[in-house]
């Protein structure tokens, strides 16, 4: 395999950002992802594998909208033959929600504490998350505990 490069890994996470801010196809979140393996940690659920990320997927773009992910810190670093790269991602997430009956929708304001693993697909040989981690999302002020 190819070694990571941190161009790869930064293009990555910046691809990921956005198809969550965009509500991305299914079909192409999944292409972040490694399947095999996969592990994703969020404080309302742990996930594993292609089939939980759709699952919790489709319910995520039905509850949240208005998304901006804004990335203030990564620091990569990768293991020795650079197969393999942990970036801790340090930013904000801000997004809308709208819970029935409640007249007006709500605005979450979090930073967000974030540790990926990424390898290269054995399958496609592009860089993929192997395990995405919210270490701490913290409310910001003026927006809504999540």
């Amino acid at each position: 395999m190819t070694p990571l490069t941190e161009a790869e890994v930064r293009q990555l996470v910046s691809d990921m950002y956005l198809g969550f801010d965009v509500h991305a196809e299914n079909t192409v979140m999944l292409s972040y992802l490694a399947d095999e393996g996969l592990e994703m940690r969020f404080p309302e659920a742990t996930l594993h594998g292609h089939a939980e990320f759709t699952e919790w997927y489709s319910g995520i773009v039905y509850t949240f909208f208005d998304e901006v992910h804004t990335l203030q810190q990564e620091d990569i670093q990768f293991n020795a033959d650079q197969s393999q790269a942990t970036v801790h991602l340090l930013g904000e997430w801000h997004a809308s929600r709208w819970r029935a009956p409640l007249p007006k929708s709500e605005r979450l304001m979090m930073r967000a504490d974030q540790t990926w693993t990424i390898i290269r697909s054995p399958e496609t040989g592009k860089p993929v998350i192997l395990t995405y981690v919210v270490n701490a999302l913290t409310p910001l002020p003026g927006g809504v505990p999540l």
